[in-house]
């Protein structure tokens, strides 16, 4: 049978059908430690899924979707937590559920407990670059039937509901750390330990947010603290020049204030000081990924001088943006 009938009539699980473009375009199954070049009448690029411990698997792929079929997979019981790195906005439908999306740039996590059908609509000329894990239910078994760190028992909560789907606060190092599942130089058992400990530390990275988040909640209250993350997101997407403190406010609905007071309580810092880490995490990775000039990384994060970036720079990291580009 045909890939196009096979997903058309049956939908696809994300391994059978990654085994079964594998073996149409090379006749061998994927197994790598680097996302493998992969072409198929429904997509082109390259895939990497590999299971680097008992129930926890790595899973990267840059696609670009070649036809308008809507690809309708199953989905087994698991936790799945990825960055969608490069491409526009995807939606996708789940079966009973209606309508998610994944943005570019921020962590997403997606449970199920059951076997549950999601569907992606019509992509073509769409391009997706995307990477993260996936957690199995035997995963959790190491830590038995009662976890003591509150990270871990809530990424485990998202496996033990019919279906959950949320975001996290944009992260640079989730952000980092799903770049290199493509972009590392290892081959063979060091590959595959690399990817292993690359792997845990995702996870460790994403439990300690869903850590803090309960913690915020406890202290603040849920509807303070939706409040406080609305104002992160809104400051993220706006770090070059973002809005007044005064119209923050008005956008959250939250007085000054409570606003100001929460926000520290949250991060640890103030608004002003959150918005400046922030420009200059995002100009070390503009520095360092995408080897910018000094200037040019200082300007596309909002500084009006290089030498006011690199004073900036200097007193955040211990050292100046130059050093970065000095490392190949």
């Amino acid at each position: 049978m045909g890939i196009m009938r096979h997903i058309s009539e049956k939908g696809f699980k994300l391994p059978d059908l990654e085994r079964i473009a594998a073996e149409h375009a090379f006749g061998v199954t994927i197994a790598d430690v680097t996302p493998q070049a992969i072409e198929t009448p429904v997509f082109a690029g390259s895939m990497l899924t590999m299971e680097v411990q008992p129930g926890l698997i790595v899973a990267a792929s840059d696609l670009v979707y070649l036809n308008d079929t809507p690809l309708a997979s199953i989905n087994e019981p698991a936790v799945s937590c990825g960055v969608l790195l490069e491409g526009d906005d995807e939606f996708m439908e789940v079966e009973g559920y209606g309508s998610i999306a994944r943005t570019r740039g921020r962590a997403a996590i997606k449970g199920f407990s059951r076997t549950t059908r999601l569907t992606l609509p019509s992509m073509r000329g769409h391009r997706s670059r995307a990477a993260g894990v996936l957690i199995r239910p035997t995963f959790f078994e190491r830590f038995g039937e009662r976890i003591d760190d509150d990270g871990v028992a809530a990424l485990r909560e998202f496996a033990e509901t019919d279906f959950r789907y949320e975001y996290l606060p944009k992260s640079p190092k989730l952000c980092e750390l799903a770049r290199r599942c493509f972009d590392h130089p290892y081959n063979n058992q060091l590959g595959e330990l690399f990817l292993e400990s690359n792997a845990l530390a995702f996870i460790v990275e994403v439990a300690q947010m869903l850590s803090h988040e309960r913690r915020m909640v406890e202290l603040l209250g849920r509807r303070h603290y939706d409040r406080v993350m609305e104002a992160r997101s809104i400051l993220d997407d706006s770090l070059v020049k973002p809005p007044t403190i005064l119209e923050l406010t008005r956008r959250v609905g939250v007085n000054l204030t409570t606003l100001q007071a929460n926000f520290k309580l949250a991060f640890g810092t103030t608004i002003f000081g959150y918005v400046r880490t922030q420009r200059l995490e995002v100009a070390r990775v503009l520095l360092i990924e995408h080897r910018l000039s000094i200037s040019e990384a200082g300007y596309r994060v909002g500084f009006s001088s290089p030498s006011a970036f690199t004073a900036a720079y200097r007193r955040h990291f211990g050292h100046p943006p130059g050093r970065e580009l000095r490392h190949e």
